[in-house]
């Protein structure tokens, strides 16, 4: 793991390294492996050398790869992605059109991923990661159909108590019988790691519907985190029927753009797996105000960490 503006190590993965040189292209205009190589080498002068003859040889055959991934987002964000690769080289450049808001969310979603979201989540007065809750619930809405379904925030972002969010939650779901505690006691749980709740209603206003739970994480240690959430778990602890005429479908969103190697092992242990590449690719339509905040925070959390450097 490493957190901008700082280089990762030789030692750092696929996806990492592709997250550092599409920052950099990002603030330079243009970045290539060569210039990748030579930044990630200079970090501890070779202390990472274990046997190769040169971490920089290591490496350069790494960026091969560090390419490709950046080749799979290109094709994953359709239309999306803030940057171009050169057709002759290991060279990318960053992209500009202010018409297509989705080159922003990229952008976004990046800087979510590698800074650290624990001390450095608030710029210009937004939280970072209040702002992916509510970009989640939009894009949710988008992926059920934006004509017909509902999508609205649960979690953190959201305010009020959890009981009176719970009650909510199932006056407009129609189903769950409403907010009641297992056990009687006070309620302790913020959000119970529910973030973003989505569903598709028919015009007969019946129970029985699709029904998504989504959780969703800023940075990169969301791996310890996939499983948290259990629709079946929540719908029996915190309402008063224990549960709805179909179980929610559970999802998880993240700001990184994850291995694809990993793609089946993270859908098993999290269900629906929505990483950067898929929301970027179900921003079509997003809201003007939460564009505008997005942009706001995107732009001044870029601002500090290049000035960071100097």
């Amino acid at each position: 793991m490493f957190y901008l503006p700082h280089a990762p190590s030789p030692r750092a993965n696929v996806h990492e390294v592709a997250d550092f040189i599409e920052w950099s292209a990002w603030r330079h205009g243009v970045f290539s492996a060569r210039e990748a190589n030579q930044a990630i080498n200079q970090l501890d002068d070779n202390a990472y050398n274990d046997g190769c003859d040169d971490d920089s040889d290591s490496t350069a055959q790494e960026l091969d790869e560090v390419f490709n991934e950046i080749e799979r987002r290109e094709h994953g964000c359709r239309g999306g992605y803030p940057f171009q690769l050169h057709s002759v080289g290991s060279i990318l450049r960053s992209r500009t059109n202010k018409q297509n808001h989705r080159f922003l969310i990229y952008r976004y979603l990046l800087l979510c991923t590698r800074l650290n979201m624990s001390a450095n989540r608030v710029h210009a007065g937004l939280d970072g990661a209040f702002l992916l809750e509510k970009l989640t619930a939009q894009v949710m809405k988008n992926c059920l159909g934006e004509s017909r379904a509902f999508s609205e925030v649960f979690g953190t972002a959201e305010s009020g108590g959890f009981p009176a969010k719970v009650q909510r939650l199932c006056d407009r779901l129609g189903e769950g019988g409403g907010y009641v505690s297992a056990d009687g006691s006070r309620t302790f749980a913020r959000d119970a790691k529910l973030d973003v709740v989505s569903w598709i209603p028919f015009s007969d206003g019946q129970p029985g519907k699709l029904i998504v739970f989504t959780q969703c994480k800023t940075g990169s240690s969301w791996p310890d985190s996939l499983g948290d959430l259990s629709p079946e778990a929540f719908l029996k602890t915190w309402t008063r029927d224990k549960s709805t005429v179909l179980t929610p479908i559970r999802a998880f969103c993240v700001a990184e753009a994850a291995n694809r190697t990993r793609w089946h092992e993270i859908s098993n242990r999290g269900g629906l797996f929505i990483d950067r590449c898929r929301t970027v690719d179900f921003s079509e339509t997003i809201s003007d105000e939460l564009t505008r905040e997005i942009e706001i925070w995107t732009n001044a959390a870029f601002e500090q960490t290049v000035t960071s450097l100097t």
